[in-house]
């Protein structure tokens, strides 16, 4: 059950990072000619949150840890992901 918790969380904000990337980077809404590619950046920082993941759990047995653990570390995965935002829209 903790495996799925944390394997399918990592799956689905992937997914949400991916596509929140894709559609700022084509200029949002109204803006057809517009590609920010700054927006990528979203990508790498989740990137880092994931291996951050991958690290605490390899660290420690997943099957040890407590849901709260769990729950905290996915959401600071989630975190990851207005972060990246921010960083991106510094640089444009």
């Amino acid at each position: 059950m903790k495996s799925i918790l944390v394997m399918g969380n990592v799956t689905i904000s992937g997914f949400v990072a991916l596509f929140i990337a894709w559609f700022f980077a084509e200029g949002a809404l109204g803006e057809a000619d517009a590609l920010t590619p700054e927006f990528f950046l979203i990508l790498p920082i989740w990137a880092i949150g994931v291996l951050f993941l991958w690290r605490f759990f390899s660290k420690d047995k997943l099957a040890d840890s407590s849901y709260f653990k769990i729950f905290l570390s996915n959401f600071l995965l989630w975190l990851t992901i207005p972060i990246g935002f921010m960083l991106a829209h510094q640089f444009i």
